[in-house]
């Protein structure tokens, strides 16, 4: 069983308030009569995820390793990044309709905001238990709970609707005021049935278990207004019976709730719910009722009123269930999408010219979640990152040259493009696709390479390059002197030697005080987060390599290589864009950021550095070297190929997307225009076959959705292949999911499907 920290031996018992910073609510556990028979609690700290059970004593059936929210502290706010920290329910379960990336195929939505967080005038919806269509990464939400997909898979059984769930920033084993701990839950127990009793005997005490101020807030009306409909009742009823049975207390940050099963009977009426009490404690002293919620549930009594004769309107209790909600991830990428469209688009056109976004861009374009999670998009950086669009990472040894790009790329120095010579046979192993803003720009007419400085000279046409103007421009770029370089090998190879070691202390000396991480800002932020992630599991090897840098203001850009695998997991993969900065006689970290691919957006990347003098073809002082005169008639062949190769990208990119359209809208004349005359399609030969069987098929089974995400292209031969993942909905309600493949070939102007291939994942 593995440890959620100091807390999660969890070894039983429920949670108590333990008043700490306002921000933050550390939830010890005790023992006592009135636990819920079954609960969970996640400590935030330790991104930790344990089931606990009541069987005298209380005990930890599961603990499993769990993500939250990126920013630390208690949820106010919709958007703000965090995971609330309080007492909740699970209000069903949910396997359909689910984002598979975002939130696998299982979610268990809860009851955020509760009345204590509607009285505490916090914002927000959606906060759910959830998979992951991913590997794990801690805190990396938008304010859910995640958890990997084997493991809620195996959860599934033992989380049920009602189910509360603690959720703190600490959660700790016993605590010093237990006596005085117990002491309140039997009191808000007591006054819950003193609440039933005074219910049932219609007596105007009832009134007085409710804040009527707070009551008011939570209920959305006057209180007068629930006093008055309530007094009509009493009136009116001869009798009430009111049973509360399985009565359970549970603490939150500055409440407490008790939850049992409620019969109400009157002459009229007879119903059986599950209802929860929020109680928070006045300036008298005295606990009183600030809000409820109710459930209705099947009548598992034999009813005492009449058949057929209808219950009074005005008794029915208002089953408060709220419809759901989209998670907050969901939304956050929403408002990411509506707010950034434009200029993605305009980024888009600007670079490819004949590419066009949809205002709505399908669920498979997750990587705006990487955008949004790894900071605010930097100008001349675009934003949407789909692999259809995203420029696949050299090598690390191939990293050219790049001056700092602009929203409209022109490279200032025509050594950035002479110095990046085309590799063929390395990038037909890998994904190809159209570049981001950081690659040259790619003007109306191919041949003309706006690659030298305006400032110095003007354009120069590819086919007539004038050698004697180039010469004296040629310049390396910006790099770091060799003794600088072994100076950042070696604060690298001190921190990573202290992450390997889990050394948190030796770790923290390499950053700055008021160091970013990803999303955590300052020391103190990165510290916790560590310490929580290694507590949890452990590094075990670290590599990092690096494998560029360059001067950046007063320090230095650096990219590195990382390859990190934690005790009993699997190795991950990336690179470190890190901004490293002098204090004293050392080099601090300010900022780090991980990405999948080689970070596009350093200002200036420069060549690799490395102590040994192995890798000189790839110092920025290669293209210098003009004194061989064949040197720069070789510049303009060179360059040539990248527009037309990015050109065709986005033409095969576009081409996919168009497709994808005509196929959802079930247009099975412009589908079938997207194939070659003798194309292959599963078992159908031509296009007029595989036209025929579409519009056959079609005409019972029209489609309703078609998304592709995890799209790549590559060149084949003269052509392109594409593969994407396919997930299919027609509407009369079916559908599949599976890998799909197709191969392109030149056609006309353009590109046609020859051979299409589908598999079912």
């Amino acid at each position: 069983m593995k440890r959620l920290g100091p807390a999660v031996v969890l070894a039983c018992l429920l949670l108590v308030p333990c008043r700490r910073a306002a921000a933050e609510w550390a939830a010890d556990i005790v023992d006592m009569e009135w636990s819920p028979s079954r609960f969970v609690a996640v400590d935030k700290k330790a991104q930790s995820f344990s089931l606990l059970s009541r069987q005298s004593p209380l005990r930890v059936l599961s603990a499993i390793p769990c993500a939250t929210g990126q920013e630390l502290g208690d949820k106010f706010k919709e958007g703000d990044l965090k995971t609330p920290e309080g007492v909740y329910f699970i209000t069903r379960r949910k396997s359909a309709g689910l984002n598979y990336e975002l939130y696998g195929d299982l979610a268990f939505p809860l009851n955020f905001p509760n009345p204590a967080d509607v009285v505490r005038r916090k914002s927000g919806h959606g906060i759910w238990i959830h998979g992951r269509g991913h590997a794990l990464i801690p805190y990396e939400t938008q304010g859910c709970v995640a958890l990997s997909t084997p493991d809620i898979h195996r959860m599934d059984a033992e989380l049920a609707e009602g189910m509360p769930v603690v959720i703190a920033d600490e959660v700790r084993l016993g605590g010093s005021d237990a006596a005085k701990l117990r002491d309140e839950a039997r009191e808000v127990v007591d006054a819950t049935r003193a609440w039933g009793k005074a219910w049932e005997n219609r007596s105007d005490a009832f009134f007085d278990f409710h804040d009527p101020d707070k009551f008011s807030l939570t209920e959305g009306k006057p209180f007068s207004s629930f006093r008055s409909h309530k007094e009509g009742l009493f009136r009116t009823l001869p009798w009430i019976k009111v049973d509360l049975s399985e009565i359970r207390a549970i603490p939150g940050p500055d409440y407490w709730v008790t939850y049992f099963v409620q019969l109400y009977r009157s002459p009229t009426l007879v119903s059986q719910g599950l209802k929860r009490l929020y109680w928070q404690r006045g300036a008298d002293g005295r606990f009183r009722i600030i809000g409820m919620e109710y459930e209705e549930m099947p009548v598992t009594l034999a009813a005492n009123g009449k058949r057929g004769k209808r219950p009074s309107p005005d008794e029915v209790e208002t089953d408060t269930r709220k419809p759901d909600s989209p998670s907050e991830e969901e939304v956050q990428v929403r408002q990411l999408v509506g707010a950034q469209h434009d200029a993605m688009e305009r980024v888009a056109q600007k670079a490819f010219a004949s590419l066009s976004l949809k205002s709505q861009p399908s669920p498979e374009d997750q990587a705006i979640l990487e955008v949004a999670g790894t900071g605010a998009t930097k100008p001349g950086v675009s934003p949407f990152a789909t692999d259809a669009l995203r420029q696949a990472p050299p090598a690390p040894q191939d990293i050219p040259a790049v001056p700092p790009a602009a929203p409209v790329p022109i490279p200032a120095k025509p050594a950035a493009v002479a110095q990046k010579a085309p590799a063929p046979a390395a990038e037909t192993e890998k994904a190809v696709a159209a570049p981001q803003v950081p690659a040259p720009a790619v003007p109306a007419a191919p041949v003309q390479v706006a690659a030298v400085s305006p400032a110095k000279t003007p354009p120069v046409n590819a086919p007539a390059p004038v050698p004697e103007q180039k010469a004296p421009e040629a310049a390396p770029a910006p790099s770091v002197s060799p003794a600088k370089a072994a100076e950042i090998a070696a604060a690298m190879e001190g921190w990573r030697a202290a992450w390997e070691r889990g050394d948190i202390t030796a770790y923290m000396g390499f950053y700055a005080d008021g160091a970013r991480q990803g999303n955590l800002r300052g020391k103190d932020a990165i510290r916790r987060q560590k310490e929580g992630v290694w507590r949890g599991s452990s590094p075990g090897r670290v590599g990092i390599e690096v494998v560029a840098a360059a001067p950046s203001g007063d320090g230095y850009a650096v990219v590195c290589a990382e390859a990190y695998q934690a005790r009993g997991r699997r190795e991950s993969k990336g690179y470190k864009n890190l901004l490293l900065v002098p204090s004293g006689n050392r080099l601090l970290i300010a900022q780090e950021r991980w990405t999948r691919d080689r970070p596009a957006d350093i200002p200036v990347v420069a060549a690799k550095v490395s102590p040994a003098p192995a890798p000189v073809a790839a110092t920025p002082a290669a293209p210098v070297q003009a004194a061989a005169p064949a040197a720069p008639q070789a510049e303009a062949p060179q360059a040539a190929p990248a527009p037309a190769k990015a050109e065709r990208t986005a033409q095969v990119a576009s081409l996919v997307e168009s497709w994808r359209t005509a196929w959802e809208k079930g247009n099975v004349d412009a589908y079938a225009g997207f194939y070659a005359p003798d194309a292959v399609q599963g078992d159908r030969r031509g296009r007029a076959s595989i036209r025929d069987d579409k519009a056959g098929l079609w005409k019972d089974k029209a489609p309703s959705r078609v998304a592709l995400s995890d799209v790549k292209i590559r060149p084949r031969k003269d052509g392109f292949v594409v593969t994407c993942v396919q997930d299919y909905r027609s509407r009369d309600g079916g559908g599949d999911h599976g890998l799909k493949t197709l191969y392109l070939a030149p056609s006309g102007g353009g590109f046609a499907i020859v051979e299409e291939k589908w598999s079912r994942l």
